[in-house]
């Protein structure tokens, strides 16, 4: 007996989801179990599918098949198991995927630069596929729509480096496509250098006028003056490059021209102003004059040329120099006022200019008529007293009769009578006068009498009175009454107490001097008392009573508690003893052990999973031991076992390939190109970790093999040689060409192995790749390039030459192509070319090169080229011959025009690769069947045929070369051709360093050659012969000096009158008045060349109109220095000030203060007392009112019952309930210690108790008894109680200090805080921290240019080179000197002593310093002294001020030549305060 289980189908899960590519296989698996085996169905959208249903087949295994999927076949298909028991079903979700296509494309667009560029794409494919957007294969930002799949890159403004190639690639899981687009950015043109220029030449010399021009395409260049085309003649050319060159220039070639550049993409002008020079020439030449001493001279010279020649005259070979005699005209003339006889001479009149000067004689001659001089002194007179006669002469020499003048007129003597002086008379006495009264009316006095010389008086020199014209004699009336005056306070007493407060006395004499004859008694208490204090009494220190516990440090387990108290009842004072034992007692606590939790230990590590894919279990555990639970413990909580998952992964499934696809298409039409076709690992694909398919996905293959016409797509070859003597092995040349969608054909070339010495300068060698770009250029109309003539075969021989001189050669084979259709060739390179940096900016520009069929199976080539090397343009011309199979034929035209655009060059070091990339393309040439010049018609070809240009017509100066279409000319050593290419010109070997005259000669230049003469230094001149050098008196030729000059050899030196100082070649009047010469009292005015003293008035004085001294009203004139709140009153030859009504002094140089009247005993007011600035004012309380003497109330007489509470006394209980009236009169009383009066039945209680008290009433320190009150002491009213500014306070009182100031320790003076170092100013560079008093400030140090500063000394030093006396003449050092003061320095103090050093550190011994500010409001002085300047104050600082003083240290040599200069800058701060 057989039992069978039924099972229900089950199907084996696979993935969800699948995808295939179009027309690619598609296979859909379903795998299922049960018993009875079931029975496979599949459905797609809820539709059976059957074998008859069209492209589907399902296998016997169940599968489900697509053989070319298509991408209507993607959807949901499920897969059905049935059997008797029951069902399952799957769902498989396919996906067709297709690949990308352009919906749209770019293509080739050419725009201006500056305008917007606007390139569209987009692209259709399953899954939808990526757009990305490279530039020259680099990546690029763009804008996606994801849902039309469209793609836009937007420029707004386009560049020159926005030009090239764009693609846009469209990418999928599938696939990609590629779609390529060409910008092409049309650059207007650009001209190099300056819109306006200006261009100088000779006249009859060579004129190039520079218009070199950017632009794309290449502009066209037309130059036109004065509006009218110029046009090209014998003389006038216009260059390859633009420029337009002028031959043997006329002055009607001067004026302005206009170069206009134009493109497709704009115009541009520029304007070119060219100056022609000449040389002088006179217009009007000076003839020799006569005329008479006095009169006005001209002499006429004026001259023309380019420039404007400028005119000078000379006499006895001296340059005239103007003065106010003497000028020179603006037309050149020389014009002469009061001419004198000195001017007789023969002047010259040079006129100078750039090109040459010229040379005009002319004599004048000043006749001088004769003049009487002044009449001499008279002679003696005849007789020595009395009437006598006398004689006067004069001389004809005033002036003298010169040049032919005439002589004196008239008579030269005179005769006058005389009076000799009188006879002598002798003086006689008058008689006495009588006695005066006595001078004073008490003590000892005078009596005099006088007497006159007066009959007769003393006269003629006769003798005077002999004896005394006074007499006095002394006089006594009575003695004179004395006034007492005390002595000086004697010591104090010793205290009353040895601590704590007591009491000390002192007592005065009134015995200095006593009083006597009647006069007063001393004035004043001759006993002071004051209170005392030795020291404070010492209190010994007792425990407070113990704190209460503190909690315990733990809850279980054994702790501690403790418990404080503090020696503070009392504290220990003065000295006092200290509390005995401890301030802390300490006792334990919870000794009871504490109950320990249990705590799981790690879990241990995961056991290994049951399966190893497709889902598993492992397991891991832990135990309750970390700790164990005891003492009442807890258990731990939780489970000690964890189960989780594993090896949840479905099992892995390796790949398959599907089958290949078709071919691609071919990537080039012609010359080889390659296809592609790609197989898919999706059969099934990997999944799970499974390997892949192995193998390749793609494969390549070759296609469309033959050539291509118009030459060859790629070019390889290598490149040996030297260059600048440097040889590079072998360079590898690889090139690809292309069309370019604006036409023409674009050549991209890389050369490996280049040095890096050479690659920069290589950047400029296009002509490497010549054979390449000549053979593949576009050909336009019917011309051909070098690959349809020559088949790719050939030979090349290139020579480069430089416009600096320096030629390369090569030589390149053509070898035909080689299987992969490549242009091969052999390059060899020779010579030098112009060596330039890495980092200079290579700019090569446009060119053409005209080819030439010179004979069967030969061509020749030229150019003119030009680069630029940082915007600096440089000529280079190429010459080409090239020889290949006559078999081949000739080109259609006898001229071809290969056009090369677009030229970029590029090194890269790192690689030491050279890339290129240029455009090319060839046409006929401009006159394509006519031989160009250097070129004669051969109709055998038709060819073109050289011309020898030498044996026709000599167009060189010296030696004629020819060469192929050309010639070129040269010259012998020691000349070089000129500009026109055809003369020869000198060389100058001197400027151009090519002599060999050694170190102690210089080079003159001669036709042809130099020669080497004497090198004279300064101060000397060399001799005709060159050979050897003669001092120059520069005393005589040039004056240089203020007041006399010596002569010396080699120089010269200037010296000064006395009372001058010589600085910078000029005299400098002392100022003798800053050195402190005149007494204190006199003053100092200075004079030239010296000074005068002037006796002054007293202090507080000043000179009046009449000579005597007046008293300065200081209080009107403002000079005073009280304060806002003082009062000025003037005093004679002085002020004072005072405080007004109200308010009291603190001392001199302080403000004022309001005094408190409220504060006065007894109290002004009644009731309430308010203080006011200067005054005070009386209130009552409410309901009263303040009486006609302005302290009284009305209302006051009768008191509350409280008035016993003055001084804190409480005679009755008074209810705690006290009304607030009662309390605040309380707090009044208490607080003024004084109550105001009071009238009731009390009153003789009062009275009492304070009788009883005042006796031995006592006052706190700082109060001062007066009858029964304690008044405070206003410690402020008592002088030098600080030093700045004194606030009272009740029993003691306050010092204040400044902004910027702090109080010292004393309490009483105060100290300028230093802000710079207490605070580290950081002033930055070049700037100094100067601290002032109160303040501080940044002030600028700079060290001028070509100083630099000495990190040791901080000064500001310079190196003055050997010979140079600008330098020498400068100041060698500059010191910054800052100086803070006080107020209120007086006049005639030193304030700083300046040093100068040498430059070894030593003090000089010959040094003389002096103010270079001669500013006099300043209040300081300088004088010398002991090697030293001694800066010191002309009078009192009395102004708070910041002052800068710049003083000049001379430094003399033992001969008395100028060794060193020091400068010293001085900063002096004066304080508004007089600390």
């Amino acid at each position: 007996m057989s039992v069978t289980v039924l099972i229900p189908p089950t199907i084996r899960r696979s993935e969800p989801e699948l995808w295939v590519v179009e027309n690619a296989r598609a296979l859909l698996s379903c795998a299922a179990e049960g018993v009875p085996n079931p029975i496979l169905s599949w459905e797609k959208e809820g539709i059976a599918l059957t074998d008859t249903t069209g492209a589907y087949t399902i296998l016997s295994s169940g599968e489900l098949v697509l053989e070319n999927a298509q991408p209507e076949d993607a959807g949901s298909y499920t897969c059905v198991a049935t059997n008797t028991v029951g069902q399952d079903s799957q769902t498989i979700d396919l996906s067709v995927h297709t690949h990308p296509a352009f919906t749209e494309m770019l293509g080739d667009m050419a725009l201006n630069k500056g305008e917007r560029l606007l390139l569209a794409c987009g692209a259709t494919g399953i899954p939808p596929p990526k757009i990305t957007w490279a530039f020259n294969n680099n990546i690029i930002p763009a804008h996606y729509n994801h849902l039309n799949g469209q793609s836009e890159l937007v420029i707004e403004r386009v560049s020159k480096d926005d030009a090239g190639t764009y693609s846009c690639v469209a990418e999928n899981r599938v696939g990609s496509i590629k779609s390529l687009g060409f910008v092409y950015v049309k650059e207007p043109p650009i001209i190099d250098g300056d819109v306006h220029s200006n261009h100088i030449e000779p006249l009859g010399g060579n004129a190039i006028l520079d218009c070199e021009v950017r632009g794309d395409p290449l502009p066209t260049i037309h130059w036109s003056k004065k509006g009218i085309n110029v046009r090209s003649s014998s003389r006038i050319h216009q260059l390859d490059n633009g420029s337009l060159a002028i031959y043997g220039t006329v002055s009607e070639d001067a004026g302005s021209y206009v170069c206009v550049a134009t493109n497709d993409a704009g115009v541009v002008e520029r304007t070119v102003t060219l100056t022609l020079q000449s040389s002088p020439k006179f217009t009007v030449e000076p003839m020799d004059t006569v005329v008479d001493s006095g009169s006005i001279v001209v002499l006429n010279c004026q001259a023309q040329g380019e420039p404007a020649p400028v005119i000078e005259w000379v006499r006895q070979g001296r340059s005239l120099l103007a003065n106010e005699r003497i000028t020179t005209l603006s037309n050149g003339s020389l014009r002469l006022s009061s001419a004198q006889k000195e001017d007789t001479a023969e002047y010259q009149c040079v006129a100078r200019n750039l090109l040459g000067s010229a040379l005009a004689h002319v004599a004048l001659t000043v006749r001088v008529h004769g003049g009487f001089s002044e009449w001499m002194e008279w002679g003696a007179c005849s007789v020595s007293c009395g009437p006598g006669v006398q004689k006067r002469l004069r001389r004809c020499n005033n002036p003298q009769p010169a040049n032919g003048g005439r002589h004196c007129s008239g008579s030269d003597s005179y005769t006058r009578i005389c009076q000799g002086k009188p006879c002598p008379v002798d003086g006689q006495w008058s008689e006495w006068t009588a006695w005066e009264e006595c001078s004073r009316t008490c003590g000892q006095g005078n009596r005099t009498r006088v007497r006159t010389c007066s009959k007769p008086p003393a006269q003629h020199g006769g003798r005077a009175c002999e004896g005394q014209a006074v007499e006095v004699i002394m006089c006594s009336i009575r003695p004179c009454p004395v006034a007492g005056n005390w002595a000086s306070w004697l010591q104090w007493s010793p205290c009353s107490e040895t601590c704590g407060k007591g009491m000390q006395t002192r007592i005065r004499l009134c015995n200095n001097p006593p009083p006597s004859f009647g006069g007063p008694l001393c004035s004043g208490a001759d006993t002071q008392t004051q209170v005392c204090t030795e020291r404070n009494c010492p209190v010994d220190g007792k425990w407070s009573s113990w704190v209460s516990w503190g909690a315990c440090s733990v809850s279980c387990g054994g702790g501690t508690r403790q418990r404080t108290r503090l020696c503070a009842s009392p504290a220990p004072k003065h000295g006092g003893r200290q509390c005995e034992g401890n301030d802390v007692h300490i006792d334990f606590c919870n000794s009871e052990p504490c109950p320990i939790h249990g705590n799981w230990g790690p879990w241990s590590t995961w056991g290994s999973c049951s399966r190893t894919c497709n889902g598993g279990q492992m397991r891991r555990y832990r135990t309750c031991d970390n700790p164990r639970p005891a003492n009442g413990g807890r258990a731990c909580a939780g489970t000690d076992t964890e189960i989780q998952k594993c090896s949840t992964l479905s099992c892995p499934v390796d790949g398959n390939w599907s089958p290949w696809q078709p071919w691609g298409e071919c990537s080039a039409s012609c010359g080889i190109g390659e296809r592609t076709r790609v197989r898919f690992c999706n059969n099934p694909a990997p999944t799970n970790k499974g390997r892949p398919c192995p193998g390749d996905s793609t494969q390549l293959s070759r296609c469309n093999i033959q050539p291509c016409p118009g030459g060859p797509q790629k070019a390889r070859g290598s490149i040996i040689g030297t260059i600048n003597d440097v040889e590079f092995g072998i360079a590898v040349l690889n090139a690809t060409i292309f069309n370019s969608p604006s036409g023409g054909r674009v050549i991209h070339a890389t050369i490996t192995n280049i040095p890096r010495s050479l690659g920069p300068g290589m950047r400029k060698l296009i002509s490497l790749l010549n054979p390449i770009y000549w053979t593949t250029a576009q050909e336009i109309g019917e011309a051909v390039n070098g690959y349809t003539l020559t088949g790719g075969i050939f030979r090349r021989e290139t020579q480069v030459e430089f416009a600096t001189g320096e030629i390369l050669r090569m030589t390149h084979v053509a070898r035909g192509l080689d299987t992969d259709g490549a242009l091969l060739l052999d390059i060899v390179v020779n010579g030098h070319i112009l060596q330039l940096p890495s980092n200079a900016n290579i700019g090569l520009k446009d060119y053409t090169e005209d080819y030439i069929q010179t004979g069967p199976g030969q061509l020749y080539a030229l150019s003119t080229r030009m680069f630029s090397v940082d915007r600096v343009s440089v000529p280079y011309s190429w010459n080409h011959t090239i020889l290949y199979e006559p078999s081949r034929g000739k080109m259609p035209y006898l001229v071809q025009t290969l056009h090369a655009s677009s030229i970029s060059a590029q090194y890269r070091p790192l690689e030491e690769i050279l890339e290129f990339t240029i455009y090319a393309s060839i046409s006929k040439g401009e006159h394509s069947n006519q031989c160009p010049s250097g070129f004669v018609l051969d109709p055998a070809g038709p060819y073109c045929a050289d011309e020898n240009e030498c044996e026709e017509g000599s167009p060189c100066s010296h030696a004629c070369h020819n060469a192929i279409g050309t010639y070129y000319c040269s010259c012998p050593r020691g000349l070089t051709i000129s500009a026109d290419g055809r003369t020869c010109q000198d060389i100058d070997e001197c400027s151009l360093d090519r002599h060999m005259c050694h170190d102690g000669q210089d080079c003159e230049n001669t036709i042809g050659s130099y020669r080497c003469v004497m090198r004279c230094g300064r101060g000397f001149r060399r001799t005709a012969d060159g050979l050897s050098c003669s001092d120059i008196n520069e005393c005589q030729e040039s004056n240089p000096c203020h007041q006399h000059c010596l002569n010396t050899i080699g120089s010269f030196r200037c010296a000064c009158e006395p009372g001058y100082q010589l600085r910078s070649r000029r005299c400098i009047d002392i100022n003798e008045c800053r050195q402190r010469v005149c007494r204190s009292d006199q003053q100092c005015k200075n004079t030239r060349g010296g000074y005068t003293c002037i006796d002054l008035c007293p202090t507080g004085m000043t000179k009046g109109v009449n000579g005597t001294c007046i008293d300065i009203d200081e209080c009107r004139d403002g000079t005073h220095q009280c304060r806002y709140n003082q009062i000025c009153e003037n005093t004679r030859g002085s002020y004072h000030c005072t405080c007004p009504r109200g308010y009291r002094s603190q001392g001199v140089g302080l403000p004022c203060i309001d005094i408190n009247e409220c504060e006065r005993v007894p109290m002004p007011c009644a009731y309430q007392c308010v203080n006011s600035p200067g005054s005070y004012m009386c209130t009552c309380p409410p309901g009263r009112h303040l009486l006609g003497d302005g302290k009284s109330c009305a209302g006051l007489e009768r008191l509350p019952r409280f008035e016993s509470l003055s001084y804190g006394f409480h005679t009755s209980q008074s209810s705690p309930e006290r009304s607030f009236s009662q309390r605040r009169y309380h707090s009044l009383t208490s607080q003024s210690y004084h109550s105001y009066a009071v009238t009731g039945g009390n009153n003789r209680l009062n009275a009492r108790l304070l009788r009883s008290r005042r006796a031995t009433k006592t006052c706190p320190l700082g109060f001062i008894s007066e009858g029964d009150k304690c008044i405070d002491i206003n410690e402020c009213e008592q002088r030098d109680m600080c030093q700045h500014e004194c606030v009272n306070t009740p029993g003691s009182h306050r010092c204040l200090c400044p902004n910027g100031y702090r109080l010292m320790t004393n309490g009483k003076t105060c100290q300028d805080i230093d802000e710079c170092l207490e605070q580290n100013i950081q002033c930055g560079a070049n700037r100094m921290c100067f601290n002032m008093r109160g303040s501080y400030q940044c002030i600028d140090t700079p060290c001028p240019p070509n100083y630099q500063r000495d990190p040791e000394s901080g000064f500001c030093l310079k190196n003055c080179p050997p010979n140079d006396l600008e330098c020498a003449l400068s100041p060698y050092a500059l010191e910054y000197k800052l100086l803070s003061l006080p107020f209120g320095i007086a006049a005639n103090q030193d304030l700083i002593r300046l040093v100068a050093y040498t430059q070894d550190g030593v003090v000089h011994p010959r040094t003389s310093f002096l103010m270079v500010d001669e500013d006099t409001t300043l209040p300081f002085a300088l004088r010398d002294e002991n090697l030293k300047g001694v800066l010191f104050t002309t009078r009192p600082l009395r102004q708070p001020h910041t002052y800068r003083m710049k003083v000049r240290a001379l430094s003399y040599s033992t001969d008395g030549a100028i060794e060193y200069q020091t400068t010293f800058i001085v900063y002096i701060a004066v304080s508004a305060y007089p600390y």
